[in-house]
């Protein structure tokens, strides 16, 4: 019994261990699913986070960038302006001046605030000193008596302002080099902004390279024009650009209104009229417009290309927002999830062996100490008696359930079949018929091959009904032997069987029925009773494809009474 008790206790301690190692399988497998999702997500979550920023910080530097090309109107207009008019162009230009340092201050804020300490330390230095260049280029030029304004001076004032903005691009380009999300689903996005920020620039160099000799009234140098013609060439290509990069599915009605302004109102009225400024200077012509006039009339028309440019920026950053929200609510959501997997499952494994297998093994264990067995050979003996019994139970069971598909199996044929001839019955042409409706292409390609014996009642009312069963069993063989056992041959009335044949053209079907009207022909049944030989016909209808089961089943039945009305014996289609 002591040994008994030990043995028991061994087998208690194996099963434990085993319980214990299942537990840490499955832990293990849960972790090893779950921490690659949990990673991976993170660092989606984490990219969407570094693109939040990134356009950020390029949207804050197109509004620097375009308030800096903005600036260049008022201040063209300033060193443009007659003395009656200087005072107040003045004016509008310190404001708009005002508000450029706002734009820059506010600007070298964010990008501090989102981790681009460098680009913020450049525009506090580098932008501002090049920026206070230019104006004093401006101030100075707007200051000097008009006898000693020339062409020649106000277009430098010009360009050093074109410099200024030079500048902030090159700081676009540095943001768009260290960012993450070039090459990313963000970039196209990022690359339509730049070159929308181009395009505005380029839009306004058009008339800045003409609006010094224009003041003038002088001819536009070739150097002017070849500026002015470049920077037109320039945006006509960057506007070709925009369309081209944008993603289909951002290209929404507001999109397509803003894109159709720009055409509209840049493209077709601005540049024509930079063109015929140049052609007016070409020609020796008078100018049609002043400097003045000319500042005024393509401000309004820069306009449409910001407009579209800040339309891309807020649909980006509301796209890229919308991202990151759902990055992150992924990352909870597989966090929460993998937690809550690995405690199911540690409570699992904890309750299933605290609240069944060590009950289980308790029972075990006080069935075994209750036993009468004082030997460890005894309970081997037993354990092996006990196991291979199970198996015998599971193998019987086995035998059992054969033994009842078997019985199923035949009693479903039973059903399905004709008791006289062994062929399908119209229970097994219903589920036949509802399997060839279910397939893709239908009743299309099915053929259907009516037979009906000729004057099967005459047969029945001279020789007698066993006779007519004799008629009717040599029919059926002779389906049998005509058609492969693949196709479904049924007896569908006293005297009339179908053959329903899958995917065959018409050519092969009357083939076979041809085949099968001869062979029923050189059959003769014998009547034992008189000594006599009969002989029987059949015609047969031939139908294929429709788009239910009755119209091809009418299709079918109009030919065999087709075939009976021509004389009987024949095959018709």
């Amino acid at each position: 019994m002591e040994r008994s008790l030990k043995y028991t206790k061994l087998r208690s301690g194996h099963t434990s261990r085993r319980l214990f190692f299942c537990m840490v399988i499955i832990i293990v497998s849960i972790l090893y699913i779950s921490i690659p999702l949990i990673i991976h997500t993170y660092h989606e979550y984490v990219k969407t986070k570094q693109a939040l920023t990134e356009i950020i910080g390029l949207r804050t530097l197109v509004k620097t960038a375009n308030q800096i090309s903005k600036e260049r109107a008022p201040s063209n207009q300033a060193m443009a302006s007659q003395a009656t008019d200087l005072l107040r162009n003045v004016k509008k230009l310190e404001e708009h001046r005002q508000i450029v340092d706002a734009q820059i201050d506010q600007t070298i804020s964010v990008l501090k605030e989102n981790g681009f300490e460098s680009i913020a330390l450049h525009l506090q230095t580098n932008l501002k000193l090049k920026l206070a260049q230019a104006r004093a280029e401006v101030d100075a030029y707007i200051q000097m008596p008009s006898q000693q304004r020339t062409s020649q001076k106000f277009d430098h004032a010009i360009l050093s302002m074109f410099a200024v903005w030079d500048v902030n691009r090159d700081f676009l380009k540095l943001l768009m080099t260290q960012s993450a999300s070039k090459d990313s689903d963000m970039s196209n996005y990022f690359t339509s902004i730049l070159i929308l920020t181009d395009m505005r620039d380029q839009a306004g160099r058009i008339a800045s390279n003409i609006i010094a000799p224009i003041t003038f009234s002088e001819p536009i140098s070739d150097e002017n024009r070849a500026r002015s013609l470049q920077t037109q060439h320039q945006a006509e290509y960057l506007w070709s650009l925009v369309d081209t990069l944008q993603p289909e599915r951002t290209k929404t009605p507001e999109y397509i209104h803003l894109h159709e302004r720009v055409k509209t109102e840049f493209l077709d009225q601005g540049l024509p009229l930079i063109g015929e400024l140049l052609d007016q200077s070409k020609n020796a012509e008078p100018y049609s417009l002043t400097g003045m006039q000319l500042t005024e009339r393509m401000v309004g028309k820069f306009t449409t290309v910001m407009d579209l440019q800040n339309y891309i920026l807020d649909y980006s950053f509301e796209v890229v927002k919308q991202q990151n929200k759902e990055a992150r609510q992924q990352f909870i959501f597989t966090f929460g999830i993998s937690i809550v997997s690995l405690l199911t499952a540690i409570f699992t494994m904890s309750y299933a062996k605290r609240r069944v297998f060590q009950p289980l093994i308790r029972a075990r264990n006080m069935i075994l100490s209750l036993s009468n067995s004082s030997t460890e050979q005894s309970i081997n003996k037993q354990s092996r008696q006990e196991f291979v019994s199970l198996f015998e139970a599971i193998e019987k069971l086995k035998s059992i359930l054969k033994q009842r598909e078997l019985m199923e199996s035949q009693l479903k044929q039973i059903a399905n079949s004709d008791v006289l001839t062994g062929v399908a019955n119209r229970l097994a042409l219903e589920e036949y018929i509802n399997l060839l409706e279910s397939k893709p292409e239908g009743l299309s390609e099915t053929c259907v091959i009516v037979v009906d014996i000729d004057n099967f009642k005459f047969v029945n009312d001279q020789y007698g009904h066993i006779v007519g069963d004799q008629v009717i069993t040599m029919i059926a063989d002779q389906l049998r032997h005509n058609v492969r056992a693949s196709d479904l041959i049924v007896r569908y009335g006293g005297d009339e069987f179908l053959v329903v044949i899958e995917s065959i053209e018409m050519n092969a079907a009357k083939a076979i029925a041809e085949s099968i009207r001869s062979g029923i022909l050189k059959q003769n049944i014998i009547i034992s009773s008189v000594g006599e030989l009969i002989q029987v016909s059949v015609s047969i209808g031939v139908a294929i494809g429709a788009e239910s089961w009755l119209e091809l089943l009418e299709k079918a039945d109009q030919s065999m009474l087709r075939a009976k009305a021509k004389g009987k014996n024949i095959v018709e289609s």
